[in-house]
């Protein structure tokens, strides 16, 4: 990337209906049915633990929602998919679940339509954090989806972190992820790599001279991650396949063609409107495999849009499978799913480079959506919230070092009265606390000032579980000693 950066003018011509690319062509007859272009498409809902609402506000009035009427939709037909990031929230509404509830929860996990993606407490920034606390959010949230479903994440979903580095790869590459998406890179770099297919490749850590870092990486090409934009290079088409954005509704399509219900009777122009954008979108990537994400902030709250966006495209579906001629084959499907289907059209197996496939090395800083828009505020708003990040970490981390070392002697020396059980508890508390703030709105200064205000009261509680501690010496019968570490709260 280094190359790149020092290479590239960073010029913003107006590329038409793809405003930052250009007018995007492929050869007629390139996909047919000899030749077919697989493609996934995946909802999902982006759910901010905390932005311009407070965490617990999010989860009551619409992250609860949206994973209920989820489990309610993928129970109802297998071949639905949806996947989803935030552990933070996944935890509270999984502990609100009945036990049949949470059976059904984990069916839809195992069976592979509801994926766990990256395994976070939260979707972290990626620049203020500390490689520490990425780690530490990762272990949380990762235990807890495997403690109590038994999952464990194959892929990486970043799609609203202000830019990205290869730290992350690499952490996600150690913890088993074998592939993973990012969306937020400069729209000059964006452009720079699908003008070579290069918008997927292995990313390499600059220091590893075997590839033994690589990690597979999907960039989304376009200018967000909502359903606009993510169809195909032309937004005033990809709104009309946005079916909650159907009159009656909360949405509406700002380049005022609203979207149609899918009916028999037109069915055959809309799918052929639909699959000239993904064949266009497919032209700039080198597999003939294509992912298609379908969805947007806080979506799938309501059922009406759940039963909308899945019965519409299942129609399309449908309709593309009796006309293989059409060369696309389309289906609902997860972001492990679709790399596997890469590796199966290269030949090559999970973790190893497809064939063709070209290595980066370097990060996606600094990020710019549009025109000369840089996103590096961030890097030092706020910076009493962020000093006071590195103040929690370093507490909680000699806390837990003490509450090791104390474990360790009690049972060593097999003596009782030390409170491990609830002392765990705070920890993890703390560490959940300390989670939550690596939010990409949270350590960043990004949110409105109310939710600052609430991630400083919850980090406030971290240093409390987590730094006002001591160790007590007790004497027990033929004066033996040992100590037992105590947090207040």
């Amino acid at each position: 990337m280094m190359k790149v950066y020092e290479e590239l003018k960073f010029e913003n011509p107006d590329g038409g209906a793809w405003k930052q690319g250009w007018r995007v062509t492929y050869p007629e007859g390139k996909w047919n049915s000899d030749n077919l272009l697989h493609v996934f498409v995946l909802p999902h809902s982006h759910t901010d633990p905390g932005w311009v609402k407070k965490y617990m506000d999010y989860y009551t009035q619409q992250t609860k929602p949206i994973l209920d009427n989820v489990l309610n939709f993928l129970s109802a037909d297998p071949r639905r998919r949806f996947i989803y990031a935030e552990l933070s929230f996944f935890s509270l509404w999984w502990e609100s679940l009945s036990e049949s509830r949470k059976q059904q929860a984990r069916k839809v996990l195992r069976n592979g339509q509801l994926e766990i993606a990256t395994g976070g407490w939260v979707m972290n920034d990626e620049a203020n954090t500390h490689y520490a606390a990425m780690v530490d959010q990762l272990i949380e949230g990762n235990q807890y989806i495997h403690a109590v479903s038994g999952f464990a994440p194959r892929s990486g979903w970043a799609i609203d972190p202000f830019g990205h580095t290869p730290t992350m790869a690499y952490l996600l590459n150690r913890s088993g992820v074998k592939g993973m998406l990012v969306q937020r890179v400069h729209y000059a770099i964006k452009k720079h790599l699908a003008r070579s297919q290069n918008l997927e490749f292995m990313w390499r850590q600059l220091w590893d001279k075997d590839g033994s870092s690589d990690t597979l990486c999907h960039v989304m090409p376009f200018y967000s991650y909502d359903v606009p934009h993510t169809c195909g290079p032309d937004p005033k088409i990809c709104c009309q396949f946005d079916f909650a954005r159907m009159s009656p509704g909360r949405y509406n399509c700002p380049w005022r063609v609203p979207p149609q219900a899918i009916t028999e009777g037109n069915v055959a122009d809309r799918a052929a409107m639909l699959i000239d954008q993904y064949k266009k979108k497919a032209s700039l990537y080198r597999s003939n495999a294509l992912f298609i994400p379908l969805g947007d902030d806080f979506r799938y709250d309501q059922a009406e849009e759940c039963e909308r966006q899945f019965n519409n495209y299942q129609k399309i579906f449908d309709y593309l499978d009796k006309n293989p001629q059409l060369g696309v084959k389309a289906q609902f499907g997860t972001l492990s799913e679709y790399f596997d289907k890469i590796h199966e059209l290269s030949g090559s197996e999970p973790g190893s480079r497809p064939r063709e496939y070209p290595v980066l090395t370097g990060d996606f800083f600094t990020y710019a959506d549009k025109n000369d828009h840089y996103w590096s505020g961030y890097f030092t708003s706020r910076p009493f919230q962020k000093q006071m990040d590195r103040n929690i970490e370093t507490n909680l981390r000699s806390a837990e070092i003490a509450f090791s070392l104390a474990a360790v002697y009690q049972r060593k020396h097999r003596l009782s009265g030390f409170p491990e059980d609830q002392l765990m508890r705070l920890l993890v508390e703390a560490r959940r606390n300390l989670g939550l703030f690596q939010h990409h709105d949270g350590i960043t200064g990004t949110a409105k000032d109310f939710v600052v205000v609430d991630y400083g009261e919850r980090s406030e509680r971290g240093i409390t579980l987590s730094s006002l501690c001591y160790i007590y010496k007790v004497r027990e019968g033929d004066n033996s000693q040992f100590f037992v570490l105590y947090i207040f709260t």
